[in-house]
């Protein structure tokens, strides 16, 4: 233990103390435990996937098998079902028709109607057998027999098995057509008994080709490399898509041994086939689909040299771009942390600039940005303090107040000024801020404005009207000090002093949503469309200066404050429509963490 903790820390001595290097060694090491890890997991799971893969995919075919199987058992069923209830259908059979006139339609009709049933269900064929006179009607005109003994159909299985049996329907697998051809089809068997002495008086036979299981497989793997078996439950095969394969590698009893071992599970015990089986709902026939094991080994260990041949050239290249990769990084990256030691000695003033178009490139667009907002900041704020102090107490209100408490104690209305002089020392007391803090309840900030308000009743008298309409559920939360005072001074300056009639000002604040909002409105001359659209673009930022120092400067520095403690989704905004008025909303968050806090 002791040995290998000194070998490790003599490598740490040795490492490259250079960036660059480093980020090499730890690329190439991590490049050489991936081929490592891929190596020993390829090996581990190559029989897992092996097995998962060939079976998985032959289950499903098996189950496709067996749904496609079901489904045409179940069109010959309903076809066979339908064409016994077609009246000339029913006649053929009974052989009742009143003169030779109407055996021609009966036949006629009969022949059409299977006909019709064939054009409509390509792979299917229909056939009528009337055991009175031996005859056979079929869709296919080649399989119509006058007389079906001829033609051995009395020999043949499936007509012992259809004629012995108790039962009223039969699915069969041995069907072959008296003339068209010699192969075994899938057939449902239909008897037609006379319903007086119950003697069977024939049979409706709906066929179909047992190539349409085959026809499943094409394009698969088990179409060469394996094949479907259908089982009856006595064991003998109804149908297989490859018997030379089925011969060549089993006999009766080892197939039966293997599928006993399975019940229903895909299996891989045979050391030549995997087997996965399912059972038909409409017979109770056991579908069986094998595929040759040799195959899916073959693109399994192609899979994994392919794998490992990635891997090895993945790593090489991996290497190679390390050692570029390394030298680039490290370039910009020099230049980044030179720079940052310069921006703290010049209070963040300056830009940094390096040609690069990968992600360094975004890293220092970023810090550029954020050297540009702290710079910004810091201008701001500094700014922030001055108007404030200048702001507090506008000194044209101040003499025009001290002007109005003159007047009326020159009146003797001692009571009058005395509540001015309440409200003065209240706004005073608001101004100083002693403890500091940027935010205030909200009921303290309208209780600011009401005393600037009162105050200047006094003066304009009834020319100023002001109406309050404040939701009491917001006067507990918190706001940034001295957002509304200012801007209703600004109404009074730019509307009331304007106007020869009454001034209406109306203070709306509320809840919206998760935030709250303030429209502060009057009813003045409004903002002529061309200053409106320079003052918008001077309070959004989007004007660095404008010749007029005084223009805007309020609004801007409000918005600003507001948008420098909550983000970008929050501030004014100004609507004004000449000779109409002007409303100014201003939103904040509902929910501030904590009742102080100080601008950033």
């Amino acid at each position: 233990m002791k040995a290998g903790q000194v070998l490790l820390a003599s490598i740490g001595r040795h490492l490259p103390k250079a960036m660059n290097n480093r980020l090499f060694i730890l690329i190439s090491a991590i490049g050489i435990l991936l081929v490592l890890t891929l190596g020993v997991a390829i090996s581990s799971i190559a029989g897992r996937l092996l097995y998962r893969g060939a079976t998985a995919l032959l289950d499903t075919q098996t189950r496709q098998a067996v749904n496609v199987f079901d489904q045409y058992m179940e069109i010959l069923r309903n076809t066979a079902m339908t064409a016994s209830q077609q009246k000339s259908v029913k006649a053929l059979i009974t052989g009742v028709y009143p003169s030779p006139y109407d055996s021609y339609l009966v036949y006629r009709d009969a022949y059409a109607y299977l006909k019709n049933t064939h054009e409509f269900y390509s792979r299917i064929h229909l056939h009528v057998i009337v055991k009175d006179i031996r005859y056979i009607m079929s869709s296919n005109p080649a399989d119509v027999t006058g007389d079906y003994r001829k033609r051995g159909v009395e020999e043949r299985n499936w007509f012992r098995q259809v004629e012995q049996s108790p039962y009223g329907t039969e699915i069969i697998s041995d069907f072959v057509p008296p003339v068209s051809s010699p192969l075994d089809q899938f057939a449902f068997v239909l008897k037609q008994r006379n319903v007086y002495d119950w003697n069977t008086d024939g049979y409706i036979i709906a066929s179909i080709d047992k190539a349409v299981l085959g026809d499943m497989l094409k394009g698969t793997q088990s179409e060469d490399n394996g094949f479907l078996l259908v089982l009856k439950p006595d064991g003998t095969i109804a149908y297989c898509t490859n018997p030379v394969r089925l011969q060549q590698y089993f006999t009766p009893e080892s197939l039966l041994q293997e599928l006993s071992s399975l019940d229903g599970a895909p299996g891989d015990r045979n050391p030549d086939f995997y087997f996965s089986s399912a059972y038909s709902e409409q017979t109770g026939w056991r579908f069986v689909s094998l595929t040759d094991k040799r195959h899916a080994k073959t693109q399994v260990f192609t899979f994994q040299f392919l794998m490992l041949l990635v891997a090895g050239i993945t790593i090489s290249l991996l290497i190679v771009v390390a050692r570029i990769t390394s030298k680039a990084y490290t370039r910009p990256m020099e230049r980044l942390i030179q720079f940052i030691h310069e921006a703290e000695k010049n209070e963040y003033a300056g830009q940094i600039e390096l040609k690069s178009d990968d992600e360094v490139a975004d890293l220092l667009h970023s810090f550029n940005a954020m050297i540009a907002s702290v710079r910004q900041n810091q201008v701001l704020r500094k700014k922030a303090e001055i108007d404030a102090l200048q702001k507090q107490i506008n000194p044209h209100f101040l003499f025009n107040t001290f002007e109005s408490i003159k007047a009326l104690a020159r009146q003797g209305d001692s009571m009058r000024v005395g509540v001015m002089i309440d409200k003065l020392s209240d706004m005073f007391r608001y101004n100083t801020n002693r403890d500091g803090s940027v935010l205030t309840q909200i009921q303290d900030e309208v209780h600011h404005v009401r005393n600037y308000l009162d105050i200047q009743s006094v003066r304009y008298g009834s020319r100023l009207v002001a109406l309050y309409e404040i939701d009491p559920a917001i006067l507990d939360c918190m706001a940034p000090r001295f957002i509304l005072q200012p801007l209703v001074e600004n109404s009074i300056s730019h509307a009331l002093e304007k106007m020869k009639g009454g001034y209406r000002l109306i203070i709306q604040g509320g809840f919206e949503a998760d935030d709250i909002v303030f429209q502060i409105r009057d009813n003045g001359p409004g903002i002529p469309e061309m200053e409106m659209s320079r003052l918008e673009r001077y309070v959004q930022g989007d004007m660095p200066a404008v010749a007029d120092g005084r223009f805007g400067i309020g609004l801007r520095n409000i918005h600003e404050r507001l948008r420098l403690l909550y983000g970008n989704g929050y501030g004014l905004t100004i609507r004004s429509t000449p000779d109409v008025g002007t409303d100014i909303t201003v939103r904040m968050p509902k929910d501030i963490p904590g009742k102080e806090g100080t601008e950033a």
